[in-house]
């Protein structure tokens, strides 16, 4: 009977006769974020580094205790946690299924997917969601769906990414270029390398013996030996060396030499100071040492200083070098810093970076340096009065250059190994799949690259190998010359998504990014911070804006323009480039402006 007379209830209710029942409660609560709620990407402490001064941030870069504690604020960006729950009496679904969406740039835009996810807790962490976006998220369980919020990101720069297994990454887009035009998300990546650089291959110590049938290693080891002992012997009574006074008879001439002219047996027969040596026409080596850069190295620098003393004896001087050197006295080879194992091994490069111990005859002497670049700067520092130093000094210094040799003695390359892959299943899927990256531009040198023959990430991938100029090398030829080549696959719209790295991600790639994105309108303000992004990752302090940055501002000081955005803009139309052609670039990298309400929308 019950059911008889509560059928026609039904359909009434069915026929929308009567006030229908209560709904039943959800399945799933959406707990956080709240609805409509703005979330951060940044942590806080990374925003207090973004938010500082400029000079405070520029004085702090210098500072090794505050690097480090910059360095475990994270390179990575901040993940926004979604948080639900299970309202039923039932157990919980084994898993939940969420599915995210983004809304494209405009706030009548339609949402669209973004990811889909399946957690076994009622919670999810996301990473690597685009600035000043706005997301909606469904969870379901069980069969039964719960109703979507949403949430918008912090339209904040730099947007820092988490990718497996490479480090220093982010996003280029984000920050806010040309008439308040955001960069567009998704379009260039920066990042450290997707694979290690090749590494050398050794001979061990005992296949160097077994092979040493003439005996050139033993002999060179009891060499070491015989050099060691004496320096020792003179250790034992260092107040007994009293230096000779010895003084230049001018500054130091510099040879600019050619590497197929080099001839270490020219410079070592040299007594005095010629008008040109080796085809290289003499001049006066700059007050601050700088030969040049390394863009400018055809071969090694040769830099002769006539030194007077006042008698026959040891003079005490100090010099150092970027990166590789010799110092000849009257012929003799006094130290050799040349190979590539030793190098200077101090820095910063400084005139005091190693005392020595220098035997002169009364009356003129020679001396003689051969100085191959480094990476960073080519370089010769000298004192020939050096008050902070001693002969103990000096003595201590030829034991530790010893000890060099002696594990360079033994350091015979075999060959190479290819650099290890750092490129997993997950890193790919993220790149290819979430990234949508299509071309691998490789700013690092052959010798980093050697083995390689396409992307760590597959033969899908498009791999783009110029090896390109940091800091103020940019305006050598060569680096204009790499530059326009990395710019001309940027241009390319089938190129797109592009992510381009040297290895650290910093130096080279600091400069393409520093001119990317002052080309898109980015103020010099958002450009530094671009810059200073990547000590979240490198906790050094030899990374600093007075090594680095600064060299790279001051190069674009010689184009015309009121604003850094000015002089690049020159700089990249001298490389052969034409003003359509950076328009292109930019309407393809900044995003559309935002759309202004008209009166039927108020």
């Amino acid at each position: 009977m019950k059911r008889i007379l509560f059928a026609p209830v039904l359909l009434v209710l069915a026929a929308g006769c009567a006030t229908p029942p209560p709904a039943a409660a959800p399945d799933i609560t959406l707990l956080a974020p709240a609805e409509g709620a703005v979330v951060p990407l940044l942590s806080d402490g990374q925003k207090a580094f973004f938010d500082l001064p400029a000079q405070t941030r520029r004085e702090r870069f210098r500072d090794p205790a505050w690097r480090h504690a910059l360095e475990q604020l994270g390179h990575r960006p901040r993940p926004v946690r979604l948080r639900w729950s299970w309202t039923r009496n039932s157990d919980p679904p084994g898993n939940y299924r969420v599915a995210l969406e983004k809304r494209g740039l405009g706030d009548l835009d339609e949402f669209k997917p973004a990811g889909e996810f399946v957690a076994a807790v009622p919670w999810l962490d996301l990473s690597n969601l685009e600035v000043g976006r706005t997301y909606r998220w469904t969870v379901s369980g069980a069969g039964r769906s719960s109703a979507g919020g949403t949430f918008s990101t912090e339209a904040r720069a730099p947007r820092l990414l988490d990718v497996p297994g490479i480090p220093n990454a982010r996003d280029l887009g984000g920050w806010t270029g040309r008439d308040g035009r955001r960069v567009r998300q998704g379009v260039l990546f920066r990042t450290a390398g997707l694979n290690d650089n090749a590494a050398d291959l050794w001979y061990t110590r005992e296949e160097l013996e077994a092979a040493d049938t003439n005996g050139v290693f033993a002999a060179a080891a009891a060499a070491l030996d015989r050099e060691e002992a004496d320096i020792r012997a003179r250790e034992s009574a260092p107040d007994g060396i009293v230096p000779v006074r010895a003084a230049p008879a001018g500054g130091w001439t510099l040879f600019r030499v050619a590497e197929a002219d080099f001839d270490g047996a020219a410079v070592a027969a040299l007594r005095e100071v010629p008008a040109a040596f080796l085809g290289a026409a003499a001049e006066p080596l700059p007050e601050d040492g700088a030969i040049g850069s390394p863009g400018q190295a055809a071969g090694p620098a040769v830099l002769l200083l006539p030194l007077d003393a006042e008698a026959d004896g040891l003079a005490l001087v100090t010099c150092g070098a970027d990166w590789w050197w010799s110092l000849r006295v009257n012929g003799e080879l006094l130290v050799n810093r040349l190979p590539a194992e030793i190098g200077n091994e101090r820095w910063p490069v400084a005139a005091g970076n190693h005392p020595l111990l220098v035997p002169v005859r009364k009356g003129r002497n020679l001396l003689a340096a051969v100085v191959r670049t480094g990476t960073a700067g080519w370089r010769w520092c000298f004192d020939a009065a050096p008050a902070a130093a001693t002969p103990a000094d000096a003595l201590a210094a030829a034991r530790r250059l010893v000890e060099t040799r002696r594990k360079a003695l033994w350091r015979v390359r075999k060959g190479f190994a290819p650099g290890a892959s750092r490129v997993t299943d997950a890193t790919r899927g993220l790149l290819l799949g979430s990234f949508g990256i299509r071309t691998d531009v490789d700013l690092r040198t052959d010798g980093e690259c050697r083995g390689m023959d396409g992307s760590p990430l597959g033969p899908e991938v498009r791999w783009a190998h110029v090896s390109s100029a940091q800091y103020g090398d940019l305006q050598l030829d060569w680096g204009r010359d790499a530059f326009r080549r990395v710019f001309e696959v940027f241009l390319d719209p089938d190129a797109a998504g592009i992510d381009f790295h040297c290895i650290a991600g910093q130096d080279r790639t600091g400069a393409v990014s520093f001119v990317v994105l002052a080309l898109l309108g980015v103020s010099g303000e958002d450009l530094a911070r671009d810059w200073e992004a990547t000590a979240l990752w490198n906790p050094y302090d030899h990374f600093n804006h007075a090594g680095r940055y600064d060299k790279l501002v001051r190069g674009f000081d010689r184009w015309p323009g009121e604003t850094v955005n000015e002089r690049v803009e020159a700089y990249v139309l001298s490389l052969g480039f034409s003003a359509a052609d950076l328009e292109t670039f930019r309407e393809r990298l900044l995003e559309p402006p935002l759309p202004r309400c008209h009166e039927g929308c108020k």
